[in-house]
């Protein structure tokens, strides 16, 4: 993976957050891909499961920036941050985290490992 192919995957994948089309998320992931949101927490298993649970929730007015801080090989990593408003609520939330993604050779994420903090933000 080359540090433009990650640049582009990363827009898509925060593309796919903005639209929450199944489509779109579904071609950011093998088809054995696995999804952790935490290292405590249980991986999703397979591009089946990743777009399910993906777009199962929404948000709304979603603002997001990312730093790319390194791409070896088939890995990048990168700093990311999303306002937004969940579906339905009147209040906005902040997240930021760290992504480590691993690409198989056609710029596809084979395996998905984050760290996030999620808080809620003062409204006006």
């Amino acid at each position: 993976m080359q540090r433009d192919g990650f640049e582009r995957w990363l827009d898509a994948y925060f593309g796919a957050w903005i639209s929450n089309e199944p489509a779109d998320v579904a071609a950011l992931f093998t088809e054995d891909a696995t999804y952790s949101v935490g290292p405590f927490a249980t991986a999703w298993a397979g591009r089946e499961e990743i777009v399910r649970r993906w777009t199962s929730g929404a948000q709304e007015d979603v603002e997001y920036a990312y730093e790319i801080l390194t791409v070896e090989g088939a890995t990048g990593i990168a700093h990311w941050n999303v306002k937004a408003r969940v579906e339905g609520e009147t209040a906005r939330s902040e997240w930021d985290g760290i992504l480590l993604i691993t690409f198989v050779p056609d710029g596809r994420c084979w395996e998905h490992r984050e760290w996030l903090v999620r808080r809620e933000l003062p409204a006006g």
